[in-house]
């Protein structure tokens, strides 16, 4: 089920909010996978900005309650929930956009899946929803809204890659993600050529991001090697230049500034938030206080 949440635009900030960093009002944006995690933050970041915001993830409760949230904000929001995987569902997502009046200028990419899992042992399925999700879905989504961005003469289009697409820096045990992500930074290349001059299509490529997900990662990465989890999360923080791991928010203001007027010239990037990977801390290195 789709439903809308639109409410009359307006200064809704409440006292003491910081202003947004961006002004992106009169555009519309989409955000797939924003029920939770990076899409959620990228949603109610493009909103705090401006932006009317139609919010796609596999879980319909999720999705109404980020485009609840949003509404609640004083920004126009619509919940459609569809898997990105599978041409029927986007048809249904555009069907019900133009339905609404929507005409999405901004487009992130960001549905994805992640398991830790030797190549050895995963199975076909894995294989085929990992790569069904972030590349088909990436490729779906563009060839569906791309054609009105072109129509209009202006778009921004940014798909989620990850610092492990990045020559000499795939990691073992997550063969399916790591195709999956090339294949996404690949295609974020040639559509940046076929969508100029006035559709940009960049990617930001996250690091270790505290998400849920990173958390299932840690707790199968512990599993496979008898470690606890918490000591896999420890060695995560440890090689990271920065101290810290990234947060959703961090991944959303680097694609809220590639939607924004200071990026027009930035087409076919890979942006990488990383925490400084895949750099990594020295034992002897010492930091400042």
């Amino acid at each position: 089920m789709l439903s809308l949440a639109a409410v009359e635009t307006g200064n809704s900030r409440h006292g003491g909010e910081p202003a947004p960093p961006f002004d992106l009002r009169g555009h519309t944006a989409l955000v797939t996978g924003a029920g939770r995690g990076i899409g959620r933050a990228a949603a109610g970041l493009l909103a705090r900005c401006g932006a009317a915001v139609v919010v796609n993830d596999l879980c319909e409760h999720q999705a109404e309650n980020a485009a609840a949230e949003i509404a609640e904000s004083g920004r126009p929001s619509l919940a459609a929930p569809a898997d990105v995987s599978t041409v029927c569902d986007v048809e249904r997502v555009q069907q019900t956009v133009a339905e609404a009046g929507f005409e999405i200028d901004l487009l992130v990419n960001n549905a994805g899946i992640s398991a830790y899992r030797p190549i050895l042992e995963c199975s076909e399925q894995e294989w085929d929803r990992h790569v069904d999700v972030m590349a088909k879905g990436t490729f779906l989504m563009i060839r569906a809204f791309a054609p009105g961005m072109v129509a209009r003469r202006f778009g921004r289009i940014v798909n989620l890659g990850s610092y492990v697409a990045q020559r000499n820096c795939a990691t073992a045990n997550f063969g399916p993600y790591c195709a999956a992500k090339s294949a996404v930074v690949g295609l974020t290349e040639v559509a940046a050529q076929e969508l100029a001059p006035h559709v940009t299509v960049n990617a930001v490529g996250p690091g270790d991001v505290a998400t849920d997900m990173m958390q299932r990662e840690w707790e199968q990465e512990g599993h496979l090697r008898g470690m606890d989890p918490g000591a896999v999360r420890q060695e995560y923080r440890d090689r990271l230049l920065l101290g810290d791991f990234e947060h959703p928010d961090d991944i959303a203001g680097a694609i809220a500034f590639l939607c924004s007027p200071l990026a027009s010239h930035i087409t076919g990037s890979h942006l990488i938030i990383s925490g400084g990977l895949p750099h990594t801390v020295a034992p002897t290195q010492s930091r400042l206080n």
